[in-house]
This record gives structure tokens, sequence and C-alpha cells, in this order.
């Protein structure tokens, strides 16, 4: 009886399962399809707008910089380097020992200043010497004067032969050279007693000695006892390429560049860290050919140096003040918007509405603004602020004046 109770509620309990198995999947499907049904029954198949987004944006008050063209300076920048005026190898012209040094390595000599000085007792000898030789001379040459009249007396008589006339003639003419020759020679003496006490040619700074004190030196300079750097004024070289020359020629012949004459172009000097040389100079030398080598032509400026503050061999940047460029367009540096891909500038179309437009930017013009090659003609309205907030095509009001302060930001505390 238990066990036939037993199998009958198993066949129940099976038989439910197999019903849920069959009925649940067809519940799910008609709930899909009555959904399907509701939404494609309702006919509202556009999306729908959120009406603050879909108004249109309110125009957006910018201050705004109306495009001209402008001269402005062309300052033309160089690498360049400073170097003596000039540079002067002292060296000694007589032989002999050197006793003295009058001067400190590295200092500022005057034109003039005695620097060394070789011993002169053998040039003092040389010289009593030809001054004693000379009064003999002059003694032969007196004897020589009368001899040579009293044969010109006697001739007049007919007392004396024609020869003997010729003979007391040559006689005085080789007397008279003899004490030209020895007056020659204390010139030299006297000449080789100057040099011996070697004095500066020009005033400037005197670098490392090579010969010391008891040397020995030859005659004829071959031995270098040091150099003179004349540094007031100072020099700067700088090299322009032939690419530079040709381009600053064409925009001359076009007009676009209008330059003085080379003479009155000046120099300003921008020290390696920055500071510019408080003095300006000029341009005093153009080479006249271009360096194979480089492809370069050297320039070169004076500047004053009265206090010093050049030394030769400085690296500088040498800008050239003069020329004028004409026909320039120039923006305020918050105009400009750089990206990866290049510069841009908003612009107020007609229809007061923003317009991006690429630019071309050349060189750095005053403490803000940026010097346009190309992309932007007179006339044009570039925007200048609120740039962030700003997409083409976004209306704006634009304003050609900052806005006026307010009265309590124009007080002062």
């Amino acid at each position: 009886m238990r066990m036939s109770a037993t199998s009958s509620r198993r066949s129940a309990l099976s038989m439910m399962g197999h019903v849920v198995r069959r009925v649940v999947p067809l519940l799910v499907l008609a709930g899909v399809l009555a959904a399907a049904y509701y939404f494609f029954a309702s006919g509202d198949l556009a999306p729908r707008r959120d009406p603050a987004v879909s108004a249109p944006a309110a125009p957006i008050p910018v201050q705004v910089v109306t495009i001209h063209e402008e001269m402005v300076p062309l300052e033309l920048r160089f690498l360049g380097q400073t170097e003596a005026s000039q540079v002067v190898d002292v060296r000694a012209r007589v032989a002999g020992h050197i006793t003295e040094r009058n001067f400190q390595e590295g200092q500022l000599v005057e034109e003039g200043q005695k620097l060394f000085q070789i011993d002169p007792r053998s040039i003092e000898v040389e010289l009593l010497q030809a001054r004693a030789r000379l009064k003999s001379a002059e003694a032969v040459l007196e004897q020589a004067r009368d001899s040579l009249q009293r044969q010109v007396d006697l001739s007049r008589d007919r007392a004396t032969s024609q020869q003997r006339v010729d003979e007391a003639q040559a006689a005085y003419n080789v007397a008279l050279a003899d004490v030209q020759l020895q007056k020659a020679q204390i010139a030299a003496a006297e000449l080789e007693l100057e040099y011996a006490s070697i004095e500066s040619p020009v005033t400037g700074r005197i670098g490392q000695v090579f010969v010391d004190i008891g040397n020995y030196i030859a005659a004829g300079g071959s031995q270098q006892l040091a150099t003179i750097h004349k540094v007031d004024p100072m020099y700067v070289r700088f090299p322009v390429t032939e690419t530079e020359i040709l381009r600053f020629r064409r925009q001359v012949s076009e007009g676009d560049i209008i330059a003085p004459p080379t003479e009155e172009l000046e120099l300003e000097i921008t020290l390696s860290d920055g500071t510019t040389y408080p003095y300006r100079g000029r341009i005093n030398f153009q080479d006249v050919k271009i360096d194979q080598s480089t492809g370069t032509m050297v320039v070169r400026g004076t500047l004053p140096n009265q206090e010093g503050l050049l030394i030769p061999g400085q690296f500088i940047h040498a800008t050239v003040m003069g020329p004028q460029r004409a026909n320039v367009i120039r923006i305020p540096q918050a105009a400009v918007l750089q990206s990866p891909v290049g510069a841009n500038v908003y612009l107020v179309n007609s229809e007061n509405r923003v317009e991006s437009r690429p630019v071309e930017l050349g060189q750095w013009s005053g403490s803000d603004l940026w010097i346009i090659e190309e992309g932007l003609k007179p006339g044009e309205q570039i925007i200048v602020d609120r740039l962030m907030m700003l997409r083409p095509g976004a209306p704006v009001i634009p304003v050609s004046d900052p806005p006026e302060p307010t009265s309590a930001a124009g007080q002062g505390p």
C-alpha cells in the first residue's frame, strides 16, 4: 500500500515539472511580443530632444581687434663673437739680454709705456766708437779740403798739373763720404739704443709673457715677447648666410623693407647671460665675397669699450637696428591658438559668427605681438579674449574697445 502511494506521488511531480518547462518559455515569449506591439503601435519613433539643448545659444560678447598694416622696425639678429680692434705682437728689434719687465701680465698698458729693457751696454759702446770714428773722419775731411784748395790755387798759376788737382778732388770726396758714413753709423747706433727700450705701440691689454728676464733674444723679431690686444674700440664679427643676403636684397627691391645706408645702421649687442650691452655700435666692414666652405659673408662692427666690459672672444648676439619693414600685420599673443598642426585665430565673419583661420607666424615683435606672415588681411576682425568659450560657428557680439571698469573696481583701497 505504501509503495503504491509513493509511486503515484512521484508520477504527479514529474508531470508538473514537464508542464512548467513548457509553459514558462511561452509566457516569456508572449511578454516580448506584447512589448514590441506596444512600441510599434504607439508610432512615436522620433528621438526626444531636450528643450534646453534645442534652444539657440545666446551670443557672447568678445573683444576684437581690427587688422591693419603698419611699418615696424626690422631687427636682424645674428650670432657673433667679439675680437680686439688691433692685435700687436711685441718683438725685439735688437739682440741682447732682457734686464727689465715693467708690467704685469693682463695689465692695461698705455701707448709709449716701457715694457722691456734690453741690456744697452754693448750698443752704447758701439755708439761711442761711431762718434770717435766721425771725429777722425772729420779731421781727414778738413785736411783733404785744404789740400784741394791749394791745388786749385796752384792750378790758376799753372804751378801744378791737372792730375794733382784731380787727385786732391778725389781725396776730398772720399773724406766727405767717410764723414757721412760715420754719421749714419751713429744714427744706427742711437736707433738701436732706442730699440733696446721696448715700448707699447698701442693702448690695450697685454697678455702672457713668453720670454722671462735674463734670457737672450736674437735680433730681427724672431721671438715673440708678448701680445697686446687693443680693446677700445672693440670689434664684433658675425656671419650672414647667402640666403639671408639674397632675401634681404629682394625685399628691399620690392619695397617690403626700407633700409638706410650701411654706415647708418646701428648694432645692439646682447651678452651670453641675456643682458644688453649699454652702448651701441656701427658696421664698419663687409666682406667682398662669400666663403665657399660656409656659405656666409663676414660683417664686422665696432663698439666703444671704455669700461672694459667686453673681452675678446666673447660669444654675443648682434642685432642690426635701422631697417623698417613695411605692410606688416601684427596681432596680440592672446589671439593665437597653438596646436600640433599649427597656429589658428578666431575671426568674426560678416554674420557675427566665429570663424577659425590658420595663420603663419613670423617673428616676435615687441613684448606681446606676433608678426603674421600669411593668413590675415587688413580690415578683418580677430577675437582676443574668451577663446576657450568659443567654437567655430558660434554667434558673438564684437566689442572693439575693452570694457570700462566698474566704479568699485576703479577705486583704490
